[in-house]
């Protein structure tokens, strides 16, 4: 609105006595649009190419939690205590890599021997924690060597996420480019009307006051996509994600197999 009514200096000006005056290049305009939109292309296509990795990540760990929970219930027996520690740190990571990522205090007592401080990085304590079960598998001959690297291609995805997300956190897109552009937008906006006036009189207002939302709203909208595990719209669903995968992999840890179901009674 305020573009809008600062448009309105440049019709005044070509309707008074100075409209031979201070008139603008012809085709400037166009070619500051051009510039504009590709650099916006640019800007929202990356910030949009970061929020899908993200979600493509935790994609891959919704799968791999669950195929982990999987292979633990089929493999190991029910009686044995590891499964239960197993089901809460499968549960726990994820809920610990979100307040990681989101710069959130850690969930209090959530995981038994997890101290409550001393631990950077809750989210490789756990991934230790999980391999540290299965090594102990496969000593004792619960599982075998085969059966402990079929656990091996789930656990190391979670790292592997943990990983993905931290350098998605850590790597915004430059603080010079979006310097660059937000100077341009400024210079495009503020020069627009003054072309547009000649041609369009009365109608520059209405028309400075689309073209400056549609331009301002995209770089607003980059500027959320580009940041897609805080807390807000436009940002990544985290929380129905992690309780998803505390439904599933419980569900899962819980489900007798076919081998028991088919098992004779002793």
């Amino acid at each position: 609105m305020l573009l809008a009514a600062y448009s309105v200096l440049a019709v005044l000006k070509e309707q008074g006595q100075y409209a031979n005056y201070a008139d603008l290049p012809p085709g400037l305009e166009a070619a500051m649009s051009l510039v504009i939109g590709l650099l916006l292309a640019f800007r929202i296509n990356r910030a949009f190419d970061r929020w899908w990795e993200g979600r493509t990540l935790w994609g891959q760990l919704v799968n791999a939690l669950r195929n982990l929970a999987a292979k633990a219930n089929t493999l190991t027996p029910r009686d044995d205590p590891a499964r239960d520690r197993l089901t809460e740190l499968l549960v726990a990571f994820p809920q610990e890599l979100r307040n990681h990522l989101r710069m959130m205090p850690p969930e209090a007592d959530q995981i038994a021997g997890l101290p409550a401080t001393g631990v950077k990085h809750r989210c490789g304590w756990i991934a230790n924690q999980v391999y540290g079960i299965c090594e102990n598998w496969k000593r004792s001959g619960v599982i075998q060597y085969g059966e402990f690297l079929m656990l091996d291609r789930e656990a190391k995805v979670m790292l592997e996420v943990c990983g993905g997300c931290e350098r998605i956190k850590n790597t915004p897109i430059a603080a010079s480019f979006r310097v660059l552009l937000h100077h341009l937008i400024a210079l495009f906006l503020l020069t627009l009307p003054w072309g547009l006036a000649t041609d369009f009189g009365w109608l520059t207002p209405a028309i400075m006051f689309l073209t400056s939302y549609c331009v301002i709203a995209a770089e607003d909208i980059a500027e959320r996509v580009e940041h897609p595990f805080q807390v807000g719209s436009d940002r990544l669903e985290l929380d129905p994600i992690c309780a998803t995968i505390e439904t599933t992999v419980r569900e899962i840890m819980a489900t007798p197999t076919t081998a028991e179901l088919e098992s004779p009674p002793t």
